[in-house]
């Protein structure tokens, strides 16, 4: 069982990340991107189909990334040109076909999840240390290390750097940004790139526990906003605590076998649960403000 938890920890820094991305693109371009991992997935699978060719893997990884990074740059950059003054349900509702879109093209150019399977290198599969008869591999400190980092950067770039106000100005007031001379369409596009750059790296760090499969790895986006509701799509260390707790369930799920088939549900679940929290919570709140 401890075996299963500390190999969800692998995935729970993986999840936090795409949690984290989800909601810095809905804080800072006040989108909730929902085509977000079927994106990363396709750089994902550039970079394994080069692997298959014989491409060493890091030159590989860097073209899968900027593969991801320049889709998603264009989809912002279409949502920038075409749907800036829509409401936000609009523009997730754009993402949601998105996903739709994508998912279909990478089941068409990948596969499906019987004939479409790949292998994912693991470059840190080897052990770093055994804490009570458990081998601690280095993909659990990396997917940690990464969450950790990306959660104490953003949190000091957006409070303590002039790049960090000018995309809070962005997401508040994108107009008024663009009339005091914030370059508001170019940073917006830059963090939809580098969510999408991030977002593949995760998937492909993830990829090799959870299948090499693109409907499963496009399909993770349940998880990163199930992870990006702990934090109410705000709170970035609520987030990463989501993400870790969530990856220990799927874990300490997959050791016991009578529930180990339904470990899927367990983003479902986190997202009814929460919303059923809230909804409780906002009827409680109006009833005693009358």
């Amino acid at each position: 069982m401890v075996n299963s938890v500390i190999a969800g920890l692998t995935s729970g820094g993986g999840y936090a990340l795409l949690g984290l991305c989800v909601v810095l693109t809905y804080r800072l371009v006040a989108v909730v991107n929902f085509a977000m991992t079927a994106v990363g997935a396709m750089g994902a699978f550039v970079m394994v189909s080069l692997t298959d060719k014989g491409l060493n893997v890091w030159p590989a990884l860097l073209v899968g990334a900027a593969t991801a990074a320049l889709l998603s740059g264009l989809l912002g950059a279409a949502l920038v040109r075409w749907f800036a003054g829509h409401r936000e349900r609009t523009k997730a509702a754009v993402t949601v076909a998105l996903y739709v879109a994508l998912t279909a093209i990478g089941l068409r150019l990948f596969g499906g999840n019987s004939t479409g399977a790949h292998r994912f290198p693991s470059p840190f599969a080897d052990p770093v240390f055994t804490v009570g008869g458990v081998v601690v591999p280095q993909s659990v400190l990396v997917s940690l290390g990464f969450a950790l980092l990306i959660t104490l950067a953003v949190g000091l770039m957006l409070t303590r750097t002039r790049l960090g106000l000018k995309l809070q100005a962005l997401s508040e007031r994108p107009s008024t940004a663009e009339v005091v001379g914030i370059p508001a369409p170019r940073l917006a596009v830059g963090v939809w790139a580098g969510a999408g750059a991030i977002t593949m790296l995760v998937i492909v760090l993830v990829a090799p526990r959870l299948g090499g499969d693109y409907a499963t790895l496009a399909g993770l986006i349940s998880t990163a906003l199930a992870v990006a509701m702990v934090g109410a799509f705000r709170s970035l260390p609520l987030t990463l605590a989501g993400g870790l707790i969530l990856g220990c369930l799927e874990g300490l799920s997959s050791s016991l076998g009578s529930i180990q088939k339904y470990q899927g549900v367990v983003p479902f679940l986190v997202i009814l649960v929460l919303l059923w929290w809230r909804s409780r919570r906002e009827v409680w709140d109006t009833a005693h403000s009358r």
